[in-house]
C-alpha cells in the first residue's frame, strides 16, 4: 500500500497530470508543477544539459544518494529546467580536500556549494568561479527570495559571485527563558527592562523561590567557550540590551566603522554585569560553563531562574530530562528580550549569510543561465516548496485540513533513517518556517514566531575577511575577550577602561584593524 502511495507521488511530481492524480485516489494532492519556474517559458530549455553539482550544503552528508527512480526531488529539478543532474555529496570533514582535488585536476563541478564567504572570495581570486552579475537581473524572483544583506554577503570586489545558499535559523537558539512559577510565587511580573530584570534575578537569588528553605538558587547563569569568547553563552545577550557585543561586532554609522566592543555603551553593559556579579545573582559555576550541554544541565536541575537557551528546550524530550534530573518540570516560559536604555530590544542578530552557491568559471553563458534557472525554481516555486523543505508527500508531510502538515515528528526511527537522503535538498526551507521544525509543543512554535520580531539585522562586520598581514589579529581578539571578562567580574575596575583602549592602540595595533575595516567596507560600498 505504501509502495503504491510513493509511486503515485513520484508520478505526480514528474508528470503532473490531473487524471493521474485521480487514479491515485488523492483528490487534494499538491502537484509540484513548475508554474513559476523557467520551464513555463516554452522551449527555452529544449536541449537537455548535464549539470554537475558539488553539494556540501546537504543537511546530512552521511545519507547515501538514492537511485534516480527513487529520488523525487532530483527528478523535479531535472524536469524543471531539462537537465541531467549529477550530484556529488562529500563526506563530512572531507569536503575541502575533495573540492581542492577536483579543482587541481581541472574537473571543477558546474555548481558548487561553499560554506563561507572566505572560501567564496578565495576561489574567485583563484579564477575558479564565474561573475554572476551580468545574469541575475534575468531572475527577479530569485533576487527577491533573499534579503539585501544576504546578497551583500555574496558580493566581492563589487561583483556578485554567488547565490545565497540557505537561510540561517534565527529566533530560536537565543531565547530568554524565565521561571514563571517563581515569578508567581514572589508576586513579580515578567521583566521588560534591564533594571526590572536585575530586581527579578536578585529576588530569585535571595527569596527562596523554590521554597526548600535553602540558599541554593540563582537569578542567572551564562558561560563562555573554551577560548574565552562570551558570544552565544548568555552574557552577550545581556550586552545586547545596551546595543553592543564582543568581537566581531562592527557596525557602520555616519560613514565610519563602529567597533561595538570598544563603544562607550560597552562600558555600561559591563557595569551592569558587574553589578550582577557583585550582588551574587550569577551562579558561580558560570566559569565552568564552556559548552551548551553544561548550560542545559543547569536548566534541567531547576536552580536558576533566568537563562538564555534554545526554545526547543520546551519540547517533550527536554521536558522529560527536567523531570529526570530536577525532579519536576518547571514552568519555564520564553519572554521578549529586555528593552535597553537606548531602545535596543534584541534577541540576537540575524546570522551572517556565509553559505552560498557558486558557478564554475568554465561554465558558458547558456550553462550559467540554466543553473540560475534551476536555483530560481528550487528556491521560489511555491508548489514545489514542501517537497524540498519537508520531503516526501504522504510520508514526511501531507495535506491536513487544507494545509501542509509536517509529519516528521510522527515517524518511526526506521522510517526517518530510510529517507535521510531527503536532507540533501532541504536548502529552500525558510529560516522562519515553524512547520519545518515540526515542533511538538505549541509553546515552542509560539516562542519561535514571537522571537522573529526581535532579530536584529546582520552587522556589516561579518563581511570582513582576515588580513594576512595583520599578525596581531589573534592576540588582539584574545586581549579583548580577556579584558571584557575582567571588567565584568571586577578583576579589573572599569576606571581602567581608557587604559584598555589605549593598550589596544599601542600594543595591539588597533589602527591596523580599523584601516582594514575601512578599506573592505569601501570595497563593499558601505563607506564612501
Amino acid at each position: 500500500m505504501q509502495r503504491k502511495k510513493i509511486t503515485c507521488t513520484v508520478l505526480a511530481a514528474i508528470v503532473g497530470l490531473g487524471t493521474l492524480l485521480s487514479a491515485c485516489g488523492n483528490q487534494d494532492e499538491v502537484k509540484p508543477t513548475t508554474s513559476s519556474s523557467p520551464q513555463s517559458e516554452g522551449n527555452k530549455f529544449a536541449t537537455k544539459m548535464k549539470i554537475s553539482m558539488f553539494n556540501q550544503g546537504t543537511f546530512n552528508a552521511a545519507a547515501p544518494i538514492p537511485p534516480r527512480e527513487e529520488d523525487i526531488q532530483r527528478q523535479m529539478l531535472e524536469k524543471a529546467v531539462n537537465i541531467d543532474l549529477d550530484m556529488m555529496v562529500p563526506q563530512a570533514g572531507q569536503a575541502t580536500t575533495k573540492l581542492n582535488t577536483l579543482i587541481a585536476g581541472g574537473d571543477i563541478p558546474d555548481l558548487l556549494f561553499l560554506k563561507s564567504r572566505a572560501d567564496l572570495a578565495q576561489y574567485y581570486d583563484q579564477g575558479v568561479l564565474a561573475d554572476l552579475t551580468p545574469y541575475l537581473d534575468q531572475f527577479p524572483e530569485l533576487k527577491k527570495r533573499f534579503g539585501q544583506d544576504s546578497w551583500e554577503a555574496t558580493t566581492y570586489l563589487g561583483k556578485t559571485i554567488g547565490v545565497p545558499g540557505y537561510d540561517n535559523v534565527n529566533g530560536i537558539s537565543r531565547s530568554f527563558f524565565i521561571r514563571n512559577d517563581w515569578l508567581k510565587k514572589l508576586n513579580m511580573k515578567v521583566p521588560t527592562t534591564p533594571d526590572e530584570l536585575f530586581e527579578v534575578m536578585k529576588a530569585f537569588t535571595e527569596k527562596d523561590p523554590d521554597g526548600n528553605g535553602k540558599n541554593d538558587t540563582y537569578g542567572f547563569i551564562g558561560g563562555m567557550n573554551k577560548e574565552g569568547n562570551l558570544q552565544t553563552y548568555g552574557f552577550d545577550s545581556l550586552m545586547w540590551m545596551f546595543g553592543v557585543n564582543p568581537p566581531s561586532a562592527i557596525d557602520v554609522k555616519d560613514n565610519k566603522p563602529v567597533f561595538l566592543f570598544t563603544d562607550p555603551k560597552m562600558k555600561e553593559a559591563l557595569a551592569y554585569i558587574n553589578k550582577m556579579m557583585t550582588a551574587k545573582v550569577v551562579d558561580p559555576d558560570w566559569v565552568t560553563m564552556t559548552t551548551p550541554d553544561l548550560l542545559d544541565q543547569k536548566l534541567f536541575k531547576g536552580k536558576v531562574g533566568f537563562m538564555i537557551r534554545d526554545a526547543r528546550r520546551l519540547e517533550p524530550d527536554y521536558q522529560q530530562k527536567m523531570k529526570e534530573i530536577g525532579g519536576e518540570v518547571p514552568e519555564w516560559i520564553v519572554i521578549p528580550p529586555m528593552k535597553g536604555p537606548y531602545g535596543d530590544q534584541i534577541v540576537e542578530r540575524k546570522s551572517f549569510q556565509g553559505n552560498s552557491w557558486a558557478i564554475s568559471k568554465k561554465a558558458d553563458k547558456d550553462k550559467i543561465i540554466r543553473i540560475l534557472s534551476m536555483l530560481e525554481y528550487l528556491f521560489t516555486d511555491k508548489e514545489a516548496y514542501p517537497y524540498f523543505a519537508y520531503g516526501l508527500k504522504g510520508i514526511q508531510w501531507d495535506i491536513v485540513d487544507g494545509k501542509v502538515k509536517n509529519k516528521n515528528s510522527e515517524l518511526s526511527k526506521e522510517v526517518k533513517e530510510k529517507y535521510l537522503w531527503v536532507d540533501h535538498y532541504r536548502m529552500p526551507r525558510r529560516g522562519d518556517d515553524a512547520e519545518y521544525f515540526s515542533f511538538q509543543n505549541p509553546k515552542t512554535a509560539e516562542a519561535f514566531t514571537n522571537n522573529q520580531q526581535y532579530v536584529g539585522p546582520t552587522l556589516p562586520g561579518n563581511l570582513l575577511t582576515a588580513d594576512p598581514s595583520d599578525t596581531l589579529a589573534a592576540d588582539r581578539t584574545r586581549f579583548i575577550n580577556e579584558s571584557l571578562v575582567k571588567f565584568m567580574t571586577g578583576k579589573d575596575p572599569l576606571t581602567n577602561w581608557d587604559t584598555f583602549l589605549q593598550t589596544l592602540d599601542t600594543k595591539f595595533d588597533m589602527q591596523k584593524y580599523k584601516d582594514t575595516a575601512v578599506k573592505q567596507f569601501k570595497e563593499a560600498g558601505l563607506i564612501k
